[in-house]
């Protein structure tokens, strides 16, 4: 006969308060991947600006500010800075590059 196992009430006690300390711990890694995905995001791509022929001027109506890869700043995104998914560095709303490629 197997011997069945029974859960004291003192052992349920300190499982059920173990449980809120590893909730927190998932918690916080998930917190952490995330803000390491918004940091990738913000800081722009790989590519050097020149290598994209990045420029801080428009190409006709083509701009950084109504181009799918950009990222715009998060105060004041029509003058401010905002960052690309592929060119490297700060990014004007008004800019252009070889990889411009317009919002849907």
């Amino acid at each position: 006969m197997e011997k069945e196992q029974q859960l004291s009430r003192g052992d349920l006690l300190a499982k059920l308060a173990l449980a809120p300390i590893a909730i927190g711990a998932l918690a916080m890694i998930r917190a952490e991947a995330d803000a390491a995905a918004t940091h990738d995001a913000v800081s722009g791509g790989t590519m050097a600006p020149q290598a994209a022929a990045y420029q801080t001027t428009p190409k006709g109506a083509a701009k950084c500010s109504n181009c799918s890869l950009y990222i715009p700043a998060k105060s004041n995104p029509a003058k401010s800075n905002g960052a690309c998914k592929i060119v490297k560095g700060a990014i004007s709303p008004h800019g252009w590059c070889k990889f411009y490629s317009k919002k849907a």
